[in-house]
């Protein structure tokens, strides 16, 4: 499963979701729980991917956009 996580409100979600045609759920981080964990918490939320493994292990992680591929690979999927 894909999501993504991000501190605004639903319906800021919404609109960035269908503006970008994401095929995958956004989900709310009310208060940061979720970014504090995965150190991303701040002022100015931090796009972090990362690919977490069905077992909860993170098999990638890079700050901003990286390309697909790289995801992909890391899920060794490429």
């Amino acid at each position: 499963m894909i999501y993504g996580v991000n501190p605004q409100d639903a319906g800021r979600h919404e609109k960035f979701r269908d503006k970008f045609r994401l095929p995958f759920p956004l989900l709310v981080d009310k208060g940061q729980a979720v970014g504090k964990l995965y150190r991303t918490k701040g002022l100015i939320v931090r796009r972090t991917v990362y690919l977490i493994g069905p077992d909860g292990i993170i098999r990638f992680s890079q700050r901003g956009a990286p390309d697909p591929s790289d995801v992909l690979a890391a899920a060794g999927v490429a």
